[in-house]
């Protein structure tokens, strides 16, 4: 089953395939979107439940059938359109970036340009994945038992969140809780970080591989201390080709500072 998405911009030009993070959805990268019209021929997608995209029992198989329905998508968007989107370039944020590792990892022949918006390649100790898995299956309970709304009042109090202020803060509440709780307890159990493997090593091969393998760019918030030193890792492991600090915001890049994730985007 294909999942929902949006195309916009120049048809005839590259390919750039976009994949928002938890909570979202295709309509996060609006700003974004309007500022590359003229620079990609632009596919939002909608992740499993969530915006327009249904969830199914396979769904909960986590990330490996994600990767099946995101190339069922793009098939269907090429059948539609009579054209070839490969190689095409492959932008994630957060979990969209975690789902965009594994994709470009099954489906390598398929990408370009993989480019990492505060993505997380995956934990290494059995301890953090223990207190990760024990952490989603108590937000996974509030999701399914409280209203979406009272959750998130907490959600946005975690330190990744830290640079937003109150009223940041409740706009995204109001944007936000309009998605159904069970469908995000779902998600939130099926993609958590603790069953993703460790792609570092995948990753590394990219680095060190042929001309025809994916590039691939990380990009953070320098308020976002976390994701940046985790970028710069990366990079001194040669895990990816280049790292991108952001002024001025924090996690959510191409939300608090379209035009300089914009700008970056133009020279890679």
């Amino acid at each position: 089953m294909s999942l929902s998405y949006y195309c916009s911009g120049a048809a005839n030009a590259p390919a750039l395939v976009l994949l928002h993070g938890f909570l979202g959805s295709a309509g996060d990268w609006q700003s974004l979107l309007a500022l590359l019209k003229d620079d990609y021929h632009l596919i939002a997608v909608d992740l499993p439940g969530h915006g327009s995209s249904q969830w199914v029992e396979e769904d909960a198989q986590g990330a490996d059938y994600f990767c099946h329905r995101l190339e069922q998508t793009i098939q269907t968007i090429e059948q539609i359109e009579g054209i070839s989107l490969k190689p095409f370039n492959l932008l994630g944020y957060s979990l969209g970036g975690r789902l965009a590792m594994a994709y470009t990892i099954a489906y390598p022949e398929r990408v370009e340009k993989l480019l990492l918006e505060g993505a997380h390649p995956g934990l290494v100790s059995e301890q953090e994945r223990s207190e990760r898995y024990l952490s989603d299956l108590q937000w996974s309970r509030r999701f399914r038992e409280e209203p979406v709304a009272e959750v998130l009042l907490d959600w946005y109090k975690q330190p990744v969140f830290s640079d937003l202020d109150d009223s940041q803060i409740r706009s995204l509440i109001h944007e936000h809780s309009k998605g159904s709780g069970l469908l995000l307890a779902d998600a939130l159990v099926s993609f958590s970080l603790s069953k993703q493997p460790n792609y570092r090593q995948a990753l590394c091969q990219f680095r060190a591989g042929s001309a025809l393998s994916p590039c691939v760019h990380y990009f953070y918030g320098e308020n976002d201390h976390k994701f940046g030193l985790l970028g710069q890792h990366l990079l001194a492991e040669h895990v990816i080709h280049s790292v991108h600090p952001v002024a001025g915001c924090g996690h959510n890049v191409h939300r608090e500072q379209p035009e300089a994730m914009a700008r970056l985007l133009r020279t890679l």
